[in-house]
C-alpha cells in the first residue's frame, strides 16, 4: 500500500523491513517480537569498537573479527563478570571544621555544635 501510494518518495531500510516482510518475520518468528529488538547490539557499538582498536590482531581482517567477537562473549558471561574482583572506592575523609561553617548556615542550633566564632575576636 505504502509502495502504491507514495512510490515517489524514497524508503528507508527499516521501514521497508517492517512493511514488506514485517508479517513473515511475526509468523515465524522463535521468540516474542519484543525480544527481537536491536537495541542490546546497539548498545554494544561503543564497546566493538574498543575491543576492534586495542584488543584485536591488525594483520588479517578475520583473526581480527575472532578477536573482537571472543571478546564481546567475554565481557557478557555472567560468571566471568561477577568474578571480577570489585573496584575499591576511595576512602573519603571528613569536611575540615572550616569547610562545615561555610557550608552550614549561622543559626542558634548550629552555634552550640560549631561554636562561636565572631568577627570581634578576630580583631
Amino acid at each position: 500500500m505504502y509502495t502504491n501510494l507514495y512510490g515517489w518518495h524514497p524508503m528507508t531500510p527499516t521501514l521497508h523491513k517492517i512493511l514488506v516482510h514485517g508479517a513473515t518475520v511475526i509468523k515465524y518468528a522463535i521468540v516474542p517480537i519484543g525480544q527481537m529488538s536491536e537495541e542490546a547490539a546497539e548498545a554494544r557499538n561503543k564497546n566493538f569498537r574498543l575491543y576492534r582498536q586495542n584488543y584485536s590482531r591488525k594483520f588479517s581482517r578475520t583473526l581480527s573479527n575472532r578477536d573482537v567477537l571472543q571478546r564481546l562473549l567475554l565481557t557478557s558471561d555472567k560468571f566471568v563478570s561477577l568474578s571480577k574482583k570489585s573496584r575499591t572506592q576511595k576512602s573519603s575523609q571528613p569536611f575540615l571544621p572550616e569547610t562545615l561553617r561555610l557550608l552550614v548556615p549561622d543559626t542558634p542550633e548550629n552555634e552550640e555544635i560549631h561554636g562561636t566564632d565572631n568577627d570581634e575576636n578576630l580583631i
